[in-house]
């Protein structure tokens, strides 16, 4: 049914291309002016997460009671302390007075006599003392990069201002609202750039691959009207952009112009055969119709089931980019047809398909040794295992990160860090008695609670209080008390980190900070990637059987999938690729797109009645060439340096990589093996 309204799609467009046209300029037209005018960017961890879930609850009603976990942290590196404790002294204060500001911890604000008798130092430093911190605990409870980034620049310009002798001291700053800033600024600078180079490299391969000029720049502004009007829908939902879902223009790009390249390929067939162009079109998208929409089903369908992810990150980029697909699929059967129409064709027409210069290409095909090796590499692939997970979150932020660096050295030089438990007690006894148990463990570094300071202010002569600025942290309004576990030693070590966890969940499980919410977002992703793998392989089987209905064609057009799904883990263990939060998503992603050419090859092998031929010389050619087009478009992020999403990009090029390598060199191995069964087939239907 689908097929024949693809069909009379683009019948319309044949005859009517300038209303058809008028209709696309104006969705353009709209969707241009949501996008600039109403589409923001986040960049906050937590706008990729569902603020629902209870781990993410239990995070916010601390953050709402006490402020946020998610503290600023300025470093002061240098020789000599008592520099160090100046421009603490110094900048303290005024850091304090900064709008956006809910408190700041620079030094324990007490009797300095007090502080010594009791042996205390009044600075949050380095075991040598040649690091000292200010936490800057901003007023936003949620990190979100339209309250930080102004803060940080205050900071910024507050440093600044002190004319602070570089020779004697560095000043920098760490903690999660930087890396939600040079999140945010990683992405404003390549998402344009990069889904330019994508574009810019698609349309020339497209070009040079069918030497022409007209039909494919046809193609390319057909797919730009896809992916614009896409844009304009996620205004609509999920009304924002992420880290995850911001580079959807490339992602689209690359696989967008699959089905243009498809509908090109089979025009210049017919038009090389005879037909006038106005027959042609029809024709060519007639001819496909059913590879076309099994083909967008499968990859559609396979994002769609990012919905169920449990990551409202990968369920957004999953709405995102399988909607695009199918819009893209409608722009290349009703826009590039009217272009067809209305830009008039050259002097030049197309050689008959089989005198074009792909003969090596085709050649290449239909070597039996080849499809040996790879299936026998991919069998040794399962031997040779995956890639481990790497839940070490600094790990996935932009390459030379001055903030990861700073994380690093506070990690392994101090007994204080930004990846902290906070406890909630009733009283005060019971903030006490979680005290006691913390400074038992061999995992917790330093413990801060309501009862050092009331220890400081029986041991003062006059009891004087402490401000209210600085208790603020421990005891709230509602009359409740924070206590604080700093872990020992470097608390991005994952057994480190797992003790850790368990130790403090095992005190209390209600413990919450960032080690706990990054846990839980670790597991839910790798409980993710089993559910959406699973659901998007029997989605798979279930698709390509409806669409091809023959169960040999449809295990044949699988099969070079299944090799791609073993051949990949083993590739990126190879390649030192390790499985991460970010990239997760790429084997369900690889599942949805990587089947497009089987079905495509299987498809065009019963179309032309099992002439291998034909169908190599005709459909290999574009597989060929949409496959190159998928990786341009993916493979430019590789570029990006923000290291989680460019390891996603790169899992995804590998997956295609071999998707392309085992469509084209064992599947027809396979046609040729069943082409007695094909043909009984055909006999008996």
């Amino acid at each position: 049914m689908i097929a024949n309204f693809l069909s009379s799609l683009v019948s319309v467009s044949v005859r009517r291309p300038k209303t058809v046209l008028g209709i696309a300029a104006v969705a353009m037209a709209l969707s241009a002016w949501a996008v600039a005018t109403r589409l923001p960017l986040l960049s906050s961890n937590l706008d990729l997460i569902d603020q629902n879930l209870p781990e993410v609850q239990k995070f916010l009603r601390f953050a709402n009671e006490f402020g946020t976990p998610n503290v600023l942290v300025v470093t002061f590196e240098g020789q000599d302390t008592k520099i160090l404790e100046s421009a603490v002294d110094q900048l303290g204060p005024q850091f304090r007075a900064l709008p956006g500001v809910r408190s700041v911890i620079d030094r324990i604000p007490y009797d300095p006599t007090v502080l010594k008798d009791a042996n205390v130092y009044p600075y949050l430093a380095s075991r040598d003392r040649r690091l000292l911190m200010i936490c800057v605990q901003p007023s936003d409870t949620r990190t979100s990069a339209d309250a930080t980034a102004p803060l940080i620049a205050n900071v910024r310009g507050t440093i600044d201002r002190a004319k602070l002798d570089p020779g004697k001291i560095h000043a920098g700053m760490t903690g999660i609202p930087v890396y939600a800033i040079d999140d945010r600024d990683v992405i404003q600078k390549d998402m344009s750039k990069l889904s330019f180079l994508s574009f810019a490299l698609i349309a020339i391969v497209f070009v040079v691959s069918f030497r022409a000029v007209r039909r494919p720049l046809l193609a390319m502004l057909a797919l730009v009207a896809g992916v614009l009007v896409t844009a304009g829908l996620i205004v609509i939902y999920p009304g924002h952009l992420t880290l995850l879902s911001s580079f959807f223009a490339s992602t689209l790009f690359g696989l967008g112009i699959d089905y243009g390249i498809q509908v090109i390929n089979r025009v210049e067939e017919f038009v090389a055969s005879g037909k006038p162009e106005r027959e042609a079109i029809p024709m060519a998208v007639t001819a496909q119709a059913s590879a076309l929409v099994t083909a967008a089903f499968t990859a559609g369908v396979g994002f769609y089931v990012m919905l169920l992810s449990g990551f409202r990150g990968f369920a957004e980029l999953g709405a995102i980019a399988g909607t695009g697909i199918f819009v893209c699929l409608l722009a290349m059967i009703s826009v590039l047809p009217a272009l067809l129409m209305v830009v008039p064709a050259g002097r030049r027409q197309p050689r008959p398909f089989h005198t074009r210069k792909f003969g090596w290409l085709i050649n290449l095909m239909q070597h039996p040794w080849l499809a040996g090796s790879l299936c026998v590499l991919a069998i040794g692939g399962l031997i040779y295992g995956g890639p481990h997970f790497d839940g070490d979150y600094l790990n996935l932020e932009p390459r030379n990160s001055e903030a990861v660096r700073l994380e690093r050295e506070i990690a392994n030089r101090s007994d204080f860090s930004t990846q902290f438990a906070v406890f909630i007690a009733n009283s005060k006894a019971g903030a006490e008695r979680i005290a006691n148990k913390l400074m038992d463990l061999e995992t917790v570094g330093e413990v801060r609670s309501i009862n050092d300071l009331d220890a400081l202010i029986d041991a003062s002569p006059t009891h004087a209080p402490f401000p209210e600025y600085f208790t603020s942290g421990f005891v709230s309004k509602a009359g409740h008390f924070a206590v604080y576990a700093y872990p020992r030693g470097n608390i991005w070590e994952p057994a480190r980190q797992q003790k850790f966890i368990a130790q403090m969940r095992a005190i209390d499980p209600d413990v919450t900070g960032m080690p706990f919410l990054g846990a839980f977002m670790v597991a839910r992703s790798q409980k993710a990637l089993y559910i959406t793998g699973s659901i998007c392989f029997v989605h798979l089987i279930i698709s390509v059987w409806i669409g091809l209905r023959r169960k040999l064609a449809a295990a044949l057009a699988i099969l070079p999938t299944i090799l791609t799904i073993i051949s990949m883990g083993a590739l990126m263990k190879l390649f030192g690729v390790s499985l991460n939060p970010l990239n997760v998503m790429a084997l369900p992603i690889i599942i949805g797109i990587a089947v497009d050419n089987g079905i495509y090859l299987v498809h065009r092998f019963m179309y032309e009645n099992g002439d291998l031929q034909k169908t190599l010389a005709g459909t290999g050619r574009s597989v060929f060439i949409t496959s190159i087009t998928a990786l341009l478009g993916f493979g430019a992020l590789v570029f990006t340096s923000h290291r989680g999403l460019a390891s996603f990009a790169i899992a995804i090029t590998i997956g295609k990589s071999v998707s392309l390598m085992m469509s084209l060199l064992v599947l027809p191995q396979l046609l040729v093996l069943f082409r007695s069964r094909f043909a009984m087939s055909a006999d008996t239907s």
